[in-house]
């Protein structure tokens, strides 16, 4: 049994999964929010009590015995953790720790206190001798410090944190099958943020956090039409990406192809653009097979539609348990991917 927490600033999701005769079932799923009245919501004015009473609250709704539970695993999200394939040296692991670490030190955000790493071994480099590929997670003694107070008031032990990146590709790599050739790229599009992941068998992983995501439409949807903050997610969800449309639309309109105009779509089309063509320069033999969208925000109507025409791609709705069994009726699943690959590592799968 094991217990994934994702700690979204919007909602909070729990997932716990059983794993019997190599076959995984959800048990538990579910979410809550994290304000009871959504014209307060506000990303700068969450509390960490606030995270710790919706963790708790959730727990208890689902009949989860948090006191009880081992294998908790929760997400680390945003910028406090950084997330990178690295190339070095194939050397003994107290060496590569602490080279690593200096390595880390680049990246991580400065708070006075030391890094704290953890790396998995990917294989040799295949272009340089004595190389190894090494995925390395980094963050500061006082973020998992942080974290690990928020799990242990809101009833947990705390066990393992992981990062929103590794939980989507763990989620990701357990239900399909890394390409052999070129990459798949992979949007988490949630409500803070989105997570954008690209990786093959034979490329290099890749992630970046685009600030642009369900918050930032919301509220310029609020600016441009002065409503307040749940008008306008129901306007967002109910129109989808022509909520900017002013002029009336013809039914037979294909959504998100008769969208022309700039909106804050186009911002989040261009951003994908530019961070794919930083992962092509960087990687020149690397190519795009295939192109999932997840996370709560990403069933807007027309919104994977508009992906597709604006890159030009193909995009498929990711399905978070292709490989699981669940017979839990739940509303979009795709809200649950990180809390769902979370869990996955908790079985140690």
């Amino acid at each position: 049994m094991s217990i994934g927490i994702d700690i979204g600033k919007y909602k909070i999701k729990i997932v716990e999964l059983e794993s019997s005769n190599d076959k995984v079932e959800i048990k538990k799923i579910g979410s809550i929010s994290v304000f009871e009245d959504l014209n307060t919501f506000d990303l700068e004015k969450i509390s960490r009590s606030q995270l710790e009473a919706s963790v708790y609250d959730l727990a208890q709704e689902l009949g989860i015995n948090s006191k009880k539970a081992k294998n908790v695993v929760s997400s680390i999200s945003g910028s406090m953790v950084d997330i990178r394939e690295v190339s070095t040296l194939d050397m003994p692991d107290q060496e590569l720790s602490i080279s690593l670490e200096l390595e880390a030190k680049k990246h991580i955000p400065l708070d006075g206190t030391d890094p704290i790493i953890d790396y998995h071994h990917l294989g040799v480099n295949s272009k340089e001798i004595d190389k190894i590929n090494v995925l390395l997670a980094s963050t500061t003694k006082n973020i998992i410090k942080e974290h690990a107070a928020l799990i242990k008031n809101a009833g947990f032990k705390p066990n393992i944190f992981d990062s929103d990146p590794i939980a989507i590709s763990n989620n990701y790599q357990f239900n399909n099958n890394l390409p052999e050739e070129g990459t798949d790229v992979i949007l988490n599009i949630g409500t803070s943020n989105t997570n954008l992941i690209v990786w093959g068998k034979n490329c290099p992983f890749f992630n970046r956090n685009i600030d642009i995501s369900g918050n930032y439409f919301t509220n310029e949807i609020m600016r441009q039409f002065n409503v307040d903050y749940k008008t306008a997610e129901d306007m967002k969800f109910e129109k989808g990406i022509n909520v900017f449309d002013t002029e009336q639309e013809s039914e037979t309109e294909n959504m998100g192809i008769s969208v022309e105009k700039r909106t804050p779509f186009n911002e989040f089309s261009e951003e994908i653009k530019r961070t794919l063509r930083f992962y092509m320069k960087n990687n020149n033999q690397a190519f795009f097979n295939n192109f999932y969208i997840t996370g709560g925000s990403s069933n807007l109507p027309g919104l994977s539609d508009f992906i597709a025409s604006t890159l030009n791609v193909n995009v498929e709705v990711l399905d978070p348990i292709k490989n699981i069994n669940n017979s839990i009726k739940v509303d979009d699943l795709n809200q649950y991917t990180t809390a769902i690959g979370l869990a996955l590592r908790g079985l140690d799968i």
